[in-house]
């Protein structure tokens, strides 16, 4: 299994020089878009990572949390797992996603990934402009 957690200037070179057939590839990234306020425009990256390595089971993962949430052993909040939503194949991600001591949340397929990267963007776009995004993804 490999954890995807590069810029996307550099994605194309990276996955073509690897061997990636038969391999699980998690994809941990976020591109907010040239102001961090939206998703860039097109395909989701998911999507273009899939394309990109063919042989490979690509699931999008890990994507809704800050740095600091995976320094946090297990990341927990007001007594509840952080939930993780997985779009692919998601029983291949599964038992990573309880190793760390989250909740695997079956996401749908890899053309739902948009919605995950979509979702990040928001976050990422209101934290930069100084808005606390938790305000607005309430814990309850």
């Amino acid at each position: 299994m490999i954890l995807l957690a590069v810029p996307t200037s550099a994605m194309d070179g990276l996955l073509s020089s690897l061997a990636l057939d038969g391999k699980i590839l998690v994809d941990c990234t976020n591109t907010p878009g040239p102001t961090g306020a939206e998703p860039p425009p097109g395909t989701p990256v998911a999507a273009r990572i899939a394309g990109l390595a063919p042989g490979a089971s690509v699931v999008k993962a890990f994507n809704l949390a800050h740095v600091d949430v995976w320094r946090m052993t297990p990341p927990v909040f007001e007594g509840r797992p952080l939930a993780v939503p997985l779009c692919g194949a998601p029983e291949t991600v599964s038992s990573l996603v309880r190793d760390v001591g989250c909740t695997p949340i079956a996401a749908g397929d890899l053309t739902r990934a948009a919605l995950l990267e979509a979702t990040a963007a928001f976050a990422i776009g209101r934290w930069m402009s100084g808005f606390d995004a938790q305000a607005i993804l309430t814990p309850a």
